[in-house]
C-alpha cells in the first residue's frame, strides 16, 4: 500500500507542477470553479434549490471531462517525456504503479468536483439573503460524493487504458475524446430509434420512479463496469510488453 502510495503522490505533483506558477494555475482552476460554482447556481437558482437532485447530476457531468483527459496523460506523458522506462525500471510493482495514477487522476479529479460544490454551496447562501440556509438534499449528496467518485473511477479507467497503447498524450486523448462521443451521444441516438411506445415507457419509468431508488442502482452498474475495467487495465499493463516497446 505504501509503494501505491508513493506512485500516487508522485502523480499529483506532476499534476500541480504541470500547471506552471501560481498565476497559470489560477487561470486553468478559475474557470471551472467559476462555472460549476457561481455563474451555473446563479443562473438557475430556482431549479437548484427546488430539484432535489439537480446540483448532484449537474456536478456528474465534471469527472467525464476532467478524468480522461487527465488519465490520458498517465502513460503516454511518461513516454514523451522519456520517463516511463526508468518508472519501470524501480522495484515497484505493475499493480503499485497501475493503481498508483488510478488512484491519483480518482482523487484529482474527485477534489475538482468537490471542491465546486462547495463554492456554489456558499454562493447560494451568499446571495440568498434574509432566507434560511440552503443545503443540499439527500440525494444530491448521494450523487456528489458516491456518484462523482463512481464516475470519476469509471473514466479514468478507460483514459489509462488507452494512455497504456498510446505513442502521445494528444493520441490518447483524441481516442478518449472518440469513445467517450461514441458511448454518450451514440447511446442517446440509439434511444431515438426505439419505437415511440418504448421511448414513452422509459420517459414515465423516469418520472415515476423514487430518483434516490434510481440513482443506487445506476450507482450499482457504474461500480460493476468499474471493477471490470480495473480487472481489465490490471491485467493489460504489463511491464516486460511495456519495455519492448521503449
Amino acid at each position: 500500500m505504501n509503494d501505491i502510495l508513493i506512485v500516487m503522490v508522485k502523480e499529483l505533483k506532476e499534476f500541480w507542477r504541470a500547471r506552471g506558477g501560481m498565476r497559470s494555475r489560477l487561470v486553468s482552476f478559475l474557470p471551472i470553479f467559476f462555472v460549476f460554482g457561481v455563474f451555473w447556481p446563479l443562473q438557475g437558482r430556482e431549479a437548484w434549490t427546488s430539484v432535489p437532485f439537480l446540483p448532484g447530476m449537474l456536478f456528474m457531468l465534471l469527472p467525464l471531462t476532467l478524468a480522461g483527459s487527465t488519465a490520458a496523460d498517465s502513460f503516454a506523458g511518461e513516454r514523451e517525456r522519456h520517463t516511463l522506462e526508468t518508472l519501470l525500471s524501480t522495484r515497484l510493482s505493475d499493480l503499485d504503479i497501475y493503481a498508483g495514477k488510478v488512484l491519483a487522476t480518482t482523487l484529482y479529479c474527485t477534489g475538482l468536483v468537490w471542491a465546486c460544490a462547495l463554492i456554489a454551496l456558499i454562493t447560494l447562501n451568499l446571495t440568498r439573503g434574509n432566507e434560511p440556509i440552503f443545503w443540499y438534499a439527500g440525494i444530491s449528496w448521494l450523487l456528489i460524493i458516491v456518484g462523482t467518485l463512481l464516475l470519476a473511477v469509471l473514466m479514468t479507467a478507460i483514459g489509462v487504458l488507452v494512455s497504456l497503447r498510446a505513442a502521445t498524450v494528444r493520441a490518447a486523448a483524441q481516442t478518449f475524446s472518440l469513445i467517450t462521443l461514441v458511448v454518450f451521444v451514440g447511446v442517446p441516438l440509439l434511444v431515438q430509434f426505439l419505437p415511440a411506445s418504448v421511448q414513452l415507457a422509459l420517459a414515465q419509468a423516469l418520472t415515476t420512479s423514487d430518483m434516490t431508488l434510481v440513482a443506487i442502482l445506476a450507482g450499482v452498474v457504474i461500480a460493476i463496469a468499474d471493477l471490470v475495467l480495473l480487472a481489465l487495465g490490471t491485467a493489460r499493463f504489463q511491464r516486460t510488453r511495456l519495455i519492448l516497446e521503449e
